[in-house]
């Protein structure tokens, strides 16, 4: 057999875990994935079993290499890219002491982080962290565990996050990459290192937070357990790796001033490239896996209410496709194409999961305006447009700060669809560029393991060598007026709605 040279990706998704082998330019040779579900105990909660992970890794990996026909000396380094703040705690034999962990889109920490901003060092602490408080945060999740599940929080060792856990199986190592860090309310974003500061104003202990690490720093080579598992040769690099949105955003070419990109998957996320975090209480800001920030706004069901609303409303269009073969979404974008910009003043909010920072957490979905007019296809279109004005409004606090956008990108599943791209395009008032394949955050991951192998000098230059453009979408005039219209309007209605979101929450 020919030797190749290959790298390793390593995606934990919400929806799915998935592996890939890729060649140094970033194409994917083989790849094998295993769907997942994301359980909902109770309304805001978000969980998965840290151990479904694992099995699902273990499962991918010996089929991707033979998929691709390769060796396990093939692999020259392995990344791992994972969903953000997911809150692993391990104890001192290194077993998850949860099966159900707190994910990225759970809200249960909501009355914790709402009794934080009261605290008279609420100000300071957001200095310190370069973000507000908001329920995502890593820190608050291990908060919550400690008022609720003492003896769990006790018994933890170190908390890590779900690429972290993965690393740690692959390699017995525990770290935090600093994408991760500066998401959990506790990294001071200065020095890039654990805060004391921080750690003492959510009241817990330093000594339970893993090593900070860069991305691409070779943690250890996978151990001789981790091989017999997963067939890898033993001593294959492993690098620190990084959250998902950030891996996403390397292969998005998210590298330069300028430049931002719209991801729409399960969340949807708006993201720009600055060097500094842009100190506004409605973004959040994370480290990227580069020099530089990632302030950002995120949707927490923005793709995923097009996906509820598919599962839950279009079982005929979903029959249809499986006998004829294709997807869903090509049955659902012609019907939502029929439909005028602006849905006939149909607007949709997009908060089946809560808001993070730019609303309440206790936020709900809502149609607005719906008349017997309102198809299946006007739904849609309004579900694809209430996500887009939502996004559009992280573009313009990043612009309002001084941070000129002249692009967007766009990946993950909504960008297989052009008329949510075009629509996309209408709404930001700027051109919409989609790549030719959108391996999202695997091929981060896997460039983050190429620097650290050396194969790339750094991650900048390996994005570009490995960026291809494939649709570019331009905002067509005719829309402007009667889109600015509509956001405006999305902007008012959200601001009144919020004190009745917050009176749900006490329904008897």
């Amino acid at each position: 057999m020919m030797t190749k040279e290959l790298l390793m990706g390593i995606d934990i998704g919400t929806q799915s875990t998935r592996v890939a082998l890729l060649d140094p330019d970033g194409r994917v040779i083989s790849s094998s994935s295993t769907p997942q579900e994301m359980e909902t105990p109770k309304p805001g909660w978000a969980e998965q079993d840290p151990d479904l992970w694992w099995r699902n890794v273990v499962e991918n990996i010996p089929k991707a290499l033979e998929i691709a026909n390769a060796s396990p000396s093939d692999i020259l380094a392995i990344g791992v890219g994972g969903q953000m703040h997911a809150t692993v705690p391990l104890d001192d034999g290194g077993d998850p002491l949860s099966h159900g962990v707190q994910l990225w889109c759970d809200k249960r920490s909501a009355g914790l982080v709402d009794a934080f901003k009261l605290e008279p060092h609420l100000d300071k602490a957001m200095q310190l962290s370069g973000n507000p408080p908001v329920p995502a945060w890593l820190g608050f999740n291990i908060q919550w565990l400690k008022v609720h599940h003492p003896d769990l929080y006790a018994r933890t060792w170190k908390f890590i996050t779900s690429q972290g856990f993965v690393n740690y199986r692959l390699t017995g190592q525990v770290a935090t990459d600093w994408t991760e860090a500066s998401g959990s309310f506790l990294m001071d974003a200065r020095t890039k290192s654990w805060s004391p500061e921080l750690v003492s104003y959510l009241g817990l202990d330093m000594d339970k937070l893993a090593p900070l690490k860069p991305s691409t720093e070779v943690l250890a080579g996978v151990t001789a357990e981790a091989a017999n598992l997963t067939g890898l040769k033993a001593g294959t690099p492993v690098v620190g790796g990084a959250g998902d949105m950030l891996c996403m955003l390397i292969s998005a070419g998210l590298t330069e001033p300028g430049r931002a990109a719209d991801i729409t998957g399960t969340a949807s996320i708006m993201a720009v490239y600055v060097d500094e975090p842009v100190m506004d209480p409605r973004l959040m800001n994370l480290h990227h896996a580069i020099p530089g920030w990632i302030p950002f706004g995120i949707s927490d069901s923005g793709g995923g209410a097009l996906k509820w609303f598919k599962d839950n409303f279009c079982h005929t269009e979903a029959e249809l496709a499986a006998q004829s073969g294709r997807d869903v979404y090509d049955i659902l974008n012609p019907m939502a194409s029929q439909i005028e910009p602006g849905s006939e003043g149909l607007l949709f909010f997009p908060y089946l999961m809560g808001e993070r920072s730019m609303g309440s957490p206790f936020a709900r979905g809502v149609f607005f305006g719906l008349t017997p007019r309102s198809n299946k296809g006007a739904l849609v279109r309004a579900i694809m447009e209430g996500v887009t004005f939502e996004l559009r409004r992280t573009l313009e606090i990043v612009e309002a700060a001084g941070n000129q956008v002249d692009r967007v990108y766009t990946i993950g599943g909504g960008a297989r669809s052009d008329l949510w791209s075009q629509i996309k395009a209408d709404i930001y008032q700027r051109p919409v560029y989609t790549f030719e394949a959108s391996e999202g955050g695997i091929l981060g991951a896997a460039i983050l393991a190429g620097v650290g192998a050396g194969v790339y000098p750094d991650v900048r230059s390996a994005a570009e060598q490995c960026l291809r453009l494939d649709k570019t979408f331009a905002p067509k005039p005719s829309c402007s007026e009667r889109y600015d219209y509509l956001y405006d309007l999305f902007i008012n209605i959200h601001d009144r709605l919020q004190e009745p979101f917050n009176q749900l929450t006490g329904v008897p």
